[in-house]
């Protein structure tokens, strides 16, 4: 467990401005996890699908881990953490929904590990049969380090498995040679969860371009 400070962990919530100001990093992450969740319900061909993963990576999303775990059945779930106090609050639902549900198995199978480390399997390929993960937005200018982040996904994504990646919309251009397919991209502010918050703060701003894709490795 990193050390949290009580006053990082009461700060630990998102701000969504009510100018243009750009919403941030970690704010703007609800906007994809929600819209996810609505699709697996909805879509039943992309539910079925996902419902079958056994073992799962979340990466750099902190504002959303509960979101992206669904309580169905027990999964191994590798959770890796860059902002501490945001993890320990979705920890903290995840505790109570396994307190309400009694699911203590399903907690027992989900690990929370600081970024750069994956446990046994962590880094090695056909790992994970589903990934999320969200590029840092530091990240979004350099071209370098956006490829190698794309292959490190590639290698951790079994064969046949999908990913939902949250990043630039110029990381279209690195897919082919990772060795990733895209089912289909769609830029966030275009999405329903993001035009509902518009209609209550119109406004409302995201980082031009941040994009969502569907990635299946064949």
């Amino acid at each position: 467990m990193p050390p949290i400070s009580p006053r990082e962990a009461y700060s630990a919530v998102l701000f969504y401005p009510e100018d243009e100001t750009e919403i941030g990093e970690l704010a703007a992450q609800p906007f994809v996890a929600d819209y996810l969740q609505d699709l697996i319900e909805q879509d039943r061909d992309i539910g079925t699908s996902l419902a079958r993963a056994e073992r799962v990576l979340i990466e750099n999303a902190d504002a959303v881990i509960a979101t992206c775990i669904p309580f169905d059945r027990p999964r191994d779930y590798t959770v890796r953490v860059r902002v501490p106090a945001f993890a320990q609050r979705q920890a903290q639902q995840l505790w109570n929904v396994c307190a309400e549900l009694q699911g203590w198995d399903w907690l027992s199978r989900i690990r929370f590990l600081p970024t750069g480390e994956g446990g046994e399997h962590g880094g090695s390929q056909d790992c994970y049969d589903l990934i999320y993960h969200w590029v840092p937005y530091s990240l979004e200018m350099n071209q370098a380090l956006l490829l190698d982040r794309m292959n490190r996904v590639s290698k951790e994504l079994k064969s046949g498995g999908q990913g939902f990646v949250v990043g630039p919309a110029g990381l279209g251009a690195v897919w082919r040679s990772s060795g990733l397919h895209v089912c289909w991209q769609e830029l966030v502010e275009g999405l329903p969860t993001f035009r509902m918050h518009r209609t209550i703060l119109p406004k409302a701003r995201l980082k031009p371009g941040l994009t969502v894709f569907h990635l299946k490795k064949v």
